[in-house]
């Protein structure tokens, strides 16, 4: 392959990983965000 194809196809690469990390990084964010401040439910008194 021609050195213009590799560098493409690595930058492409870093952009793929980079959006996988991200998306994991803010799944744990959320995990994280309702462990500590979890949704409560409130009966309406009647």
């Amino acid at each position: 392959m021609t050195s213009t194809i590799e560098v493409a196809l690595f930058i492409a690469g870093i952009g793929m990983a980079g959006i996988f990390v991200f998306m994991a990084v803010f799944y744990l964010l959320i995990l994280a965000l309702d462990k500590y401040l979890p949704h409560e439910e409130k009966m309406e008194e009647e």
